[in-house]
């Protein structure tokens, strides 16, 4: 039997992956059945209705992004929007873009996976009919969420049974989704994106206020290529392309990368100052947001941003920044309940980094009954500025918070390799620097995802856009070290979700030799 390990979020869907594994699967199986289950068992993070981006490393070494994010509405009109709203709403028919996540899952299961693709939603179909305890994680965002659901009886009905809404150790049963679930298992993607399910989907959607047609969903397409890729400190770290954000992994890396290391022991990310790390955070979160877009918008090339020079440029502009230079305003957005990681590896070379979301908790609202599919909020991360790369326009990606990352040895790739995701909205890159850099410097898997972390950006729609998150044991030389830093700042609970939650695996040798070393985040229910 291949050797397996899988991380998420949530218990009930690692050991649907486990389950996978002990069928025959690999690590793609693993991920994909563990992603299906929180797909019904996390529905504050992750739906049918919404997105996936992913890296895939197959056992020749040969890695790939799978990019399956959906576009905006052919029937979007930004000028209509545009006289009602200042900004992208984040609830409703407007920000509801096509979901990608099915077509997402069926790409990652043509790069290998070993089960029939009806076993890999078999644990998910079963958790939608039968029922799961509602986790203590879900609870808090269905107390959270009940102030704005008198708008949305279709998401109420399934969230709040009997008028009440469900609390941990409740049974949440979803029976139009199971159904659901059982037609992708017999029919497979085509079924949502040119069959049956499309003209139901689509149907209630417009009931709905939602002008999602069945060319918007034949139209959709997986993109694949190659990803993105620096070297750090003896690693080959690989990045999701744009519109993803994940280059920014790179470019902090490489950053920190420009910098001797005093002690080869000390993780790298403490090569500068926390200080003048958080001002880094902020700056290429700024730069973001300039020019990430759909890449047939972008006028900026992000592999321009990874070269030595440019590297060089962002470490000399860090250190010469005072935090006295004009701030500019960083979208919010929710890390809590808006995302999922699933990370898996096994010891034939595969790895797997599977980001897959809604975008804020319950996505848009807007759950269509007769499937059972919650629709993601993902256009809310369009802008209404004409003058931005990622300004809203029909058949467009959004700018994309998801952020797969993988690494591995340049001197033994076949061997020693990582693999990380995270939820946590715009700061998905602050975090996996983080990650990243403890585990470079030798920590183990749970060390690196359950160590203090901080974070720089907005949290609340009122807070400042250079706000600094700090757990309050984060290394007390570190919280001296941010005293220089001259944004607000809140202190915050000791694995408080504001600071993500990340998953890891760590694999050293290769072949009957190979150990595998996981951790999940305890700010999670993992």
């Amino acid at each position: 039997m291949t050797q397996v390990s899988v991380a998420s979020p949530l218990r009930l869907a690692t050991d649907a992956g486990l389950d996978a594994v002990r069928a025959g699967g690999n690590a793609i199986d693993a991920a994909l059945a563990t992603a299906a289950v929180l797909t019904v068992a996390y529905p504050a993070s992750c739906a049918i209705g919404g997105d996936l981006l992913a890296l895939v490393r197959e056992p020749d070494g040969r890695t790939t992004f799978i990019d399956a994010s959906g576009r905006a509405l052919l029937a979007t009109d930004p000028d209509a929007v545009r006289s009602k709203h200042s900004e992208m709403p984040i609830h409703g028919p407007l920000p509801v873009t096509v979901p990608g996540m099915v077509g997402g899952w069926s790409a990652l299961a043509d790069h290998g996976a070993a089960l029939p693709w009806r076993d890999l939603l078999a644990a998910a179909e079963e958790a939608a009919a039968s029922g799961f305890p509602v986790s203590a994680g879900l609870a808090e965002s269905i107390a959270g969420t009940i102030p704005t659901l008198g708008a949305f009886p279709d998401l109420a009905a399934v969230l709040c049974p009997g008028g009440m809404p469900l609390v941990a150790g409740q049974t949440m049963r979803q029976p139009a989704l199971a159904r659901t679930l059982g037609v992708l298992a017999d029919a497979g993607p085509s079924a949502l994106y040119d069959g049956q399910l499309s003209a139901a989907l689509c149907a209630g959607l417009s009931e709905r206020g939602v002008p999602m047609t069945r060319n918007d969903l034949r139209d959709f397409r997986v993109e694949e290529a190659a990803p993105l890729h620096v070297d750090v400190d003896g690693w080959q770290v690989l990045a999701g392309r744009p519109s993803s954000q994940a280059y920014l992994v790179l470019r902090l890396l490489g950053l920190l990368n420009t910098f001797d290391a005093t002690d080869p022991d000390t993780a790298i990310h403490r090569r500068l100052p926390a200080h003048q790390l958080a001002r880094a955070f902020l700056r290429v979160s700024e730069e973001r947001d300039a020019i990430l877009a759909d890449p047939r918008f972008m006028t900026q090339s992000v592999e321009d941003l990874l070269t030595p020079a440019a590297l060089q440029k962002l470490a000399d502009d860090v250190i010469a920044d005072d935090g006295t230079r004009t701030r500019h305003g960083t979208p919010s957005a929710h890390p809590d309940g808006d995302t999922v990681a699933v990370v898996a590896a096994d010891d034939e070379g595969r790895s797997v980094s599977l980001i897959q979301s809604l975008f804020h908790g319950f996505g848009s609202l807007i759950l269509e009954p007769s499937t059972g599919m919650l629709m993601h909020d993902r256009g809310a991360c369009f802008v209404l500025d004409p003058r931005s790369p990622n300004v809203l326009a029909p058949g467009k990606r959004p700018l994309h918070t998801l952020s797969p990352v993988l690494a591995q040895s340049l001197e033994t790739p076949d061997s020693d390799r990582l693999v990380v995701g995270t939820m946590g909205g715009h700061v998905q890159p602050q975090i996996l620097t983080q990650v990243f850099s403890r585990l470079m410097a030798g920590d183990s898997a749970q060390q690196a995802v359950g160590a203090p972390r901080f974070t720089v950006g907005a949290w609340e729609a009122d807070d400042a856009a250079d706000m600094l998150n700090v757990e309050s044991d984060i290394d007390p030389s570190m919280l001296h070290e941010l005293d220089a830093y001259s944004g607000p700042r809140t202190m915050l609970a000791s694995h408080d979700s504001r600071v993500g939650h990340a998953h890891a695996i760590s694999v050293t040798g290769s072949g009957a030799e190979t150990r595998l070393d996981a951790g999940s985040d305890p700010r999670a229910d993992g």
